[in-house]
């Protein structure tokens, strides 16, 4: 029975470790935000800074990013959802060093350079249109945006192209600043690696932040909408498709 390593740094990072025999590692950050915390004048914006957390840090450019695991076999990626953002890596054991550095300078200093957010917005809006060209797909966030109409797990997770356009450099910097942050965050790392190396890795990444206690919510009070069925809501079974 494999048993979970867990560790919480000073500085709030929560760590999650899964020790595994196999050689290939798969780790990442997962953030505490989603598109339930954005507000209406904020529709897409999570998405939005998932995608631009890509495009450069003070260290890094947008090119460095991106083929920093890749020359040496692995792979980067990211998804948001109503709940979560997650940027993820798998790699073969020897280089976790270099996954933990990149994604950990991706994550909290990123500089939203407003070059590469131009192009950047166009990938997303090019995503939006062939989302809403899949009537398949769309049904599911239709149906949604009508059972939660009024909460905030009622709208659509990409938002529209018209406003994802309207994005810049410091609505990116305001939502990431608020809410990319060692305390809201948990590093989860599967495989066989030493944790006690991780322990050490994070800590000397993520150095430069001051001391904090990890941001844990407490169950959302605010009432489902009156359009939910009561057995629903009772029983907690609905779920999100993202």
């Amino acid at each position: 029975m494999n048993l979970y390593n867990t560790y919480t740094l000073g500085n709030g990072l929560r760590i999650i470790h899964l020790p595994t025999s196999s050689h290939v590692v798969y780790c990442g950050y997962e953030i505490n935000v989603g598109s339930r915390n954005e507000q209406i004048q904020q529709w897409g914006l999570a998405h939005f800074c998932e995608h631009a957390t890509f495009k450069g840090t003070k260290r890094r450019r947008a090119w460095a990013i991106s083929n920093a695991l890749e020359r040496v076999g692995g792979d980067l990626n990211a998804f948001t959802n109503k709940e979560d953002t997650v940027f993820h890596a798998a790699i073969l054991k020897e280089h976790t060093p270099q996954a933990i550095d990149l994604l950990t300078d991706m994550v909290f200093h990123s500089v939203y350079p407003k070059n590469e957010l131009d192009k950047e917005i166009d990938v997303i809006c090019d995503e939006i249109e062939s989302y809403n060209d899949s009537p398949a797909e769309l049904i599911y966030d239709e149906f949604e945006n009508i059972l939660f109409a009024g909460h905030p797990l009622g709208h659509n997770i990409l938002g529209t192209t018209e406003r994802v356009r309207s994005f810049r450099t410091a609505h990116a910097q305001h939502f990431t600043q608020q809410f990319y942050r060692p305390e809201n965050s948990v590093f989860f790392i599967y495989g066989d690696v030493d944790f006690k190396r991780i322990v050490r890795l994070l800590e000397r990444a993520t150095s430069d932040f001051m001391p904090a206690k990890p941001i844990i919510e407490p169950a959302l009070n605010q009432p489902l909408p009156p359009n939910i069925p009561d057995f629903i809501e009772k029983n907690h079974c609905y779920s999100n498709k993202h």
